[in-house]
């Protein structure tokens, strides 16, 4: 299953901000972390579908090192929340569990 990366803010309303280092254009608001992660997916979804493609995701070590872009988002590794959301367009079949 392919995955981005999305990277989680504090921002000063008190909520999170989620932001996609390979699609910039898409963020997300939420708060708490659970709730910033199922709005960034959402948001990923809706940009998915609207935009018709999304770039291939990065790993985090190539992210850690676009520092233009860390700078550009004021993103401090050492109070950000590093999370994955399932990529919208990833054929895998979903595993389930035997009932």
């Amino acid at each position: 299953m392919t995955h981005y990366i999305a990277i989680l803010v504090a921002a000063e309303s008190g909520q999170w901000r989620a932001l996609f280092p390979d699609v910039p254009e898409c963020k997300a608001y939420g708060y708490g972390v659970l709730g910033t992660k199922q709005a960034a997916a959402i948001s990923l979804n809706q940009h998915a579908k609207t935009s018709g493609a999304l770039p291939l995701p990065r790993t985090l070590e190539e992210i850690e090192k676009d520092e233009d872009w860390l700078i550009r988002n004021g993103v401090n590794f050492a109070k950000a929340i590093v999370t994955i959301v399932p990529w919208p367009g990833d054929p895998s079949p979903k595993t389930q569990g035997n009932a």
